[in-house]
């Protein structure tokens, strides 16, 4: 079987959902391919340089099919969109923000969608410096808040019963931590967690709406 380095990101992609980043290795990809361990070596030189490609890859996805604003759409409603998006690709595997937490990205895509999004927000009167800092500003946000809803959720059904809201009610003195225990709730119940995410996005797009109406 002859390798190609796309081949041998997609079984890493595919072995995350199984063990977690934490249990995936060149060893368990090689097995998954019918390798031997030092053929990856030709394609990855470590684990970092395939978390680099991974996450190149996995953002690829969400990058690749932003268009410029439809006839109407607004910066502030375009870049909701696409923040939404981005959730849910990161979403789509285990560990999926953690994967692209610190990488390394040299997908193209990737290069021609933050241009996009730069030129969108240039054009609506963000001066460049202002149009980057609101870009990663908003792409920080995303991968953040997917972290910590990956870490209470790590896959679709599955709950990580250390966030269980009973179960942390349970940590707190209630004569010490009243607001805690009654925020708890709101905090990690899974129930909350897509008014969370609006509620921060729209928090982020209200702040970029002030600064340009600032200037």
């Amino acid at each position: 079987m002859r390798l190609r380095r796309e081949t041998v990101v997609r079984a890493a992609l595919k072995l995350v959902n199984e063990v977690g980043l934490e249990g995936l290795t060149l060893r368990l990809i090689a097995d998954e391919l019918g390798v031997r361990p030092p053929a990856l070596y030709w394609h990855v030189r470590n684990k970092q340089e395939l978390l680099d490609e991974m996450a190149s890859l996995l953002l690829a996805d969400a990058f690749t099919c932003i268009q410029p604003p439809r006839p109407g759409q607004t910066w502030r409603d375009w870049l909701g969109e696409f923040a939404r998006d981005l959730r849910r690709v990161l979403l789509s595997h285990r560990d999926g923000a953690r994967m692209c937490a610190g990488t390394y990205l040299r997908e193209r895509s990737l290069f021609d969608a933050t241009e996009l999004m730069l030129r969108v927000l240039i054009d609506a009167g963000f001066p460049l410096d202002e149009a980057t800092r609101g870009v990663a500003t908003l792409y920080d946000f995303v991968l953040g808040f997917t972290i910590e809803e990956q870490a209470v959720t790590p896959a679709p059904g599955e709950h990580n019963e250390r966030y269980a809201p009973e179960y942390l009610r349970a940590q707190f003195d209630p004569e010490r931590h009243p607001l805690l225990i009654a925020a708890v709730e709101d905090a990690f119940g899974v129930e909350h967690t897509e008014a969370r995410f609006e509620h921060g996005l729209r928090i982020v797009l209200n702040g970029l709406c002030r600064e340009l109406e600032g200037r």
